[in-house]
């Protein structure tokens, strides 16, 4: 897969996430964390590994979206494919539902997380061609 793809399916495959995740709270040293982007190369390298795995569950659940006749088809396959999607997330050794939104937040909000997250799905990327 591209990268340029990757990052779109893993763009929309975290709107996924979030939309099927309860809502999170974030405690103050949580809000800190996500503020100075402190996270460890070992929860990103998990985050990153889960965000691929979530890009390849929104490939396989896409066209099954698309073909659908009625929205109770729609409705069915977005709560299969979010919960698909959970199952990964909490697979992923390292990482929570709650880190997984954490970092998918801070890194909406901070460029130099974002671009630490963009390098290393660059070079997993870069493996597997």
């Amino acid at each position: 897969m591209s990268f340029q793809k990757t990052l779109t399916a893993s763009t929309t495959a975290i709107a996924l996430a979030l939309a099927a995740a309860p809502m999170t709270v974030f405690t103050a040293q949580s809000v800190a964390a996500q503020e100075a982007g402190d996270y460890s190369a070992q929860e990103l390298d998990a985050f990153t590994n889960a965000l691929l795995e979530v890009a390849s569950v929104r490939e396989k659940y896409t066209p099954l979206l698309q073909s659908a006749e009625t929205e109770d088809q729609q409705a069915a396959i977005v709560e299969e494919a979010n919960a698909e999607i959970t199952e990964v997330i909490e697979a992923t050794d390292g990482l929570t539902m709650d880190s997984y939104l954490e970092i998918a937040q801070a890194a909406s909000e901070d460029q130099a997380l974002n671009q630490r997250i963009v390098k290393r799905v660059q070079a997993k990327d870069k493996a597997l061609q």
